[in-house]
């Protein structure tokens, strides 16, 4: 069967996250242009802003575009069912290893998403990564390792609330997470910061 053909406004949509993805790394999200973006992708400003409303748009759409990328390779491992507290483990240290490849891009959209009410309808850019959170946890409460008495969204708030101010911090000094650094996370996240019991 032959594979359909990107059509024009795909290509273009395209172009665009590509010249932003260079664009936004070499002079910030707020201090690049749309004019020098739409030079870059080699379009006119007015085709970009046909397709994109603004600058922080196009940046949620970078991180969309990544997350759906790598993302189908987790919804494979969801549907085999693999530990949900592994692919947990995976999903954050994926994330944060683009993340810290893209840092200008990454401390723009997670800033806005940290000031987000959660309420709201989030942008297309986290909407993925959060759906695929909220389902490994669902997983992980059908495999009793994530508790069940909550709906998992509330809890994908609490996964993405330690996380996201986690990478920032990371972003800030420099260092990238490593594997033990997520490791520690979940487990304060399973566990708790509460004192732990010893029992005689």
């Amino acid at each position: 069967m032959e594979i359909a053909k990107p059509n024009r406004k795909d290509r273009s949509r395209q172009q665009i996250l590509d010249a932003a993805l260079i664009e936004f790394e070499q002079h910030g999200v707020e201090g690049a242009s749309m004019e020098a973006l739409a030079t870059r992708a080699g379009l006119t400003r007015a085709t970009v802003y046909n397709l994109f409303a603004s600058k922080e748009e196009i940046a949620f759409a970078i991180v969309h575009r990544a997350s759906t990328q790598w993302g189908s390779a987790f919804r494979r491992r969801l549907e085999a069912g693999e530990n949900a507290r592994l692919l947990l483990r995976d999903a954050l240290l994926d994330a944060a290893r683009w993340y810290s490849e893209y840092p200008r891009i990454a401390m723009a959209t997670l800033m806005r998403a940290l000031s987000t009410d959660t309420e709201t309808e989030a942008p297309s850019g986290r909407a993925s990564f959060r759906g695929l959170l909220r389902d490994v946890l669902a997983l992980g409460q059908k495999q009793g390792v994530i508790r069940s008495d909550h709906d998992p969204m509330p809890l994908t708030f609490i996964v993405l609330g330690l996380f996201i101010p986690t990478v920032i911090h990371a972003l800030k000094t420099g260092k990238p997470l490593t594997a033990g650094q997520i490791d520690w996370l979940l487990q304060l996240t399973l566990e708790g910061i509460g004192a732990r019991s010893e029992r005689k």
